[in-house]
């Protein structure tokens, strides 16, 4: 955890942002699991530790660490980011048996989107993919 609370931290004081305790709760949650969480199941966590925070404000202190790339929103589920240096698009391989996500890096924007503009002349902006299967834990079961 401490990584995560401190990359967080780090950005926080480098932006002059407040690091409340309700960053610091939800920080903590999101770095003891690989699993993506809803906003719904944060709360839950948050009230089964007595530590509730509002939803509006769950929304907003994880839309902040979305903008900061401290976080990943997968489908309406937040993530931890591994590497918010790296300079490789951020995707995911999630198993649709135990939710694990694992986050990969792959190299291939500059390519794409050369290919996207030459032949649909379509200028490339974002990327979001994620892969859907099953992780080796699982495949070994």
């Amino acid at each position: 955890m401490t990584d995560f609370l401190d990359q967080v931290t780090n950005f926080f004081v480098t932006k002059k942002w407040r690091l409340t305790p309700g960053v610091r709760n939800i920080v903590e949650i999101l770095s003891k699991t690989n699993i993506p969480l809803a906003v719904r199941e944060i709360e839950k966590k948050l009230d089964s530790k007595e530590r509730s925070v509002d939803p509006t404000t769950v929304y907003r202190i994880l839309e902040r660490l979305k903008k900061a790339n401290l976080v990943h929103d997968l489908h309406g589920k937040f993530i931890r980011c591994t590497d918010p240096n790296s300079k490789h698009e951020h995707h995911f391989l999630i198993c649709e048996k135990c939710g694990n996500a694992e986050e990969i890096f792959l190299d291939y924007r500059e390519s794409i989107a050369k290919q996207l503009a030459r032949e649909k002349d379509f200028v490339l902006k974002e990327v979001d993919l994620s892969f859907w299967g099953t992780c080796k834990d699982c495949t070994q079961k």
